[in-house]
């Protein structure tokens, strides 16, 4: 199989000051919605957070569901953080009348008060949600008095701040890329992967 490369540009750099209390994932789809971030590089993200949740490997295979080959975990409390990606663009590429909620639904074990809806399996897979939607493969180190733990960002990690009427000093940076897409894709014969295809723009 051939190596893919392509080249796109930087076009623009985003600093986003998040709100306290504010949803890390949640705010960087919602900033690659509004700015129209179809492909992007996360250079940076840094400051306090709280209730760090994360996806990474298990450390040990013989606690794991059969059906799900990573798992969730939260460091609790407040904690530091840096975190880097890639960002793209959810491409969905099903047969007509195929549900891609049915397909992600599938691809993961329902567990009560861990993988319930369809919204937070996506989350699994790094999408917002649906066709077009924003893909963010965020990886994450964070750190507390007592460790240091790193994985892919996951919902409920949130914006530590000392006063809710103050600033956050929680800030991310982002790249966008133009002439190129970085694709997400999930397909009905190659599961899902991810694509780069060059663009007119």
């Amino acid at each position: 199989m051939e190596r893919l490369v392509h080249a796109g540009k930087i076009s623009d750099v985003y600093y986003a000051r998040l709100l306290p209390g504010e949803d890390i994932l949640q705010a960087i789809y919602e900033i690659c919605a509004k700015y129209d971030i179809r492909t992007g590089v996360i250079l940076d993200g840094s400051g306090a957070g709280v209730d760090f949740t994360y996806q990474h490997f298990p450390f040990n295979k013989s606690f794991l569901d059969p059906k799900l080959n990573v798992v969730i975990a939260t460091m609790e409390g407040k904690c530091e953080m840096s975190l880097q990606g890639t960002i793209g663009t959810m491409v969905v590429k099903l047969p007509e009348g195929k549900s891609a909620d049915e397909v992600i639904d599938s691809m993961y074990p329902t567990i009560p008060g861990y993988l319930e809806t369809i919204e937070q399996k996506w989350h699994m897979l790094g999408a917002m949600g649906g066709d077009g939607s924003p893909y963010v493969h965020a990886h994450c180190t964070a750190s507390n008095k007592d460790t240091t733990v790193c994985g892919h960002l996951m919902p409920g990690t949130k914006v530590g701040s000392g006063d809710p009427e103050l600033p956050s000093h929680f800030t991310i940076v982002i790249a966008k890329i133009t002439g190129i897409e970085w694709q997400a894709v999930l397909d009905e014969h190659k599961f899902f992967y991810q694509d780069v295809v060059v663009t007119e723009d």
